[in-house]
């Protein structure tokens, strides 16, 4: 696997090509363990609303954030405990170039991703009133190309929708590309009403699939991957993939979670990172991505089985798309599959692990309920 990341290897990529006049600047680097997590150019203040904008969802980490955001709007960011600070040389021709509208006044801030088999940079440019004028993803492995691209293609496939991003411009030889600002506030963790009016409009009109069409494609991922796990058992998981009829087409997400939706203007539910975004998936993938990935990531009691049959909410969106209450298992189980796979590429072994367990507890629901009969 790649070592840690430099802040001069995300700088490379986050202001590309040579720039014979580029311009010493100071930046300011809010580290992760041994690699850079934010680096604001210029002067802090400026990027307060970028900051303001970043909400963590773990309490201990959302009061040490807020403390950060404090400090940056007071001046006082270059004095926190571990914060870095240095003086480089940043270019802007590129994005003098590509850029509608740019400004060389507009303030630079610099998020790196997790790490990952599409890893990123997103670089925020701040207006000189503190308005976020532009949202950029660059590439930072040879995998987040293709990603960065493909959520280009699909806002594009989009663009008449009033809850998501519009594109500013795509460079496919580099894998960047910018999209505007979407302006809103967080959302709970909790399921929601304006949760399901937006998954609502992910449904394709006319289209109709089968969870047996993907049967192959999650044959091939498990055949080609390394996984450790129990490969009997996943041959009884894959037996669910059998079930064939007739479902409801969705546009397909493929990160519905919290952290990727805002509240806006108009009340509605809008989302951002439609990088593993596919337009026609089955249904209900979303809703599984939902429950399952916070259940992983902040140590639920694992019963997400049990919230997606017993919510009020999901049975009458079930009901309106004649989704079967038999087609749910088959659907949740090829939504923990596809992420198994997806999981253990990244190098994710704590989402993986939890992937298996609850695979694990469906085929033995199925098992213990076909027994009874």
């Amino acid at each position: 696997p790649p070592g840690p990341l430099s802040t001069s290897q995300v700088l490379k990529a986050a202001f590309p090509g040579s720039d014979a006049a580029s311009v010493e600047c100071p930046i300011h680097i809010i580290p992760q363990g041994t690699e850079p997590r934010w680096i604001l150019a210029g002067v802090p203040r400026n990027s307060v609303s970028v900051l303001r904008s970043w909400r963590p969802f773990n309490l201990g980490s959302r009061i040490k954030w807020g403390a950060v955001v404090g400090a940056t709007s007071l001046g006082f960011l270059p004095r926190l405990p571990g914060v870095i600070n240095a003086k480089v040389q940043l270019g802007l021709s590129y994005w003098r170039q590509k850029l509608p509208g740019f400004r060389d006044d507009w303030t630079p801030v610099v998020h790196v991703g997790n790490a990952s088999h599409t890893r990123k940079a997103i670089v925020f440019f701040v207006g000189s009133v503190g308005q976020i004028e532009a949202v950029v993803k660059v590439p930072l492995v040879d995998g987040a190309s293709s990603a960065i691209l493909n959520e280009a293609e699909m806002l594009l496939h989009l663009r008449s929708a009033q809850y998501l991003p519009r594109v500013l411009f795509r460079d496919e030889e580099r894998g960047i590309a910018a999209q505007s600002w979407l302006e809103g506030r967080p959302v709970s963790r909790e399921l929601t009403s304006a949760h399901m009016h937006l998954l609502s409009l992910f449904a394709v009109p006319g289209g109709t699939t089968r969870v047996s069409d993907q049967r192959a494609a999650i044959a091939a991922s498990l055949d080609q991957s390394d996984l450790p796990y129990d490969r009997a058992l996943l041959a009884r998981a894959m037996e669910f993939l059998d079930f064939d009829e007739v479902l409801p087409q969705f546009i397909e997400h493929r990160d519905f979670a919290p952290w990727n939706l805002k509240r806006l203007a108009n009340g509605q539910t809008g989302a951002l990172d439609w990088e593993w975004a596919i337009p026609n998936s089955l249904p209900c993938q979303d809703i599984f991505r939902f429950f399952y990935i916070q259940d992983a990531l902040f140590n639920g009691p694992g019963n997400v089985w049990q919230t997606v049959t017993g919510s009020p909410l999901l049975q009458a969106y079930y009901r309106r798309f004649s989704i079967s209450s038999e087609a749910l298992q088959p659907l949740a189980m090829h939504y923990l599959l596809r992420v198994l796979c997806m999981d253990w590429l990244s190098g994710n072994t704590r989402l993986a692990d939890y992937s298996f367990r609850q695979i694990g507890m469906l085929v033995k629901l199925r098992e213990s309920t076909t027994k009874t009969y």
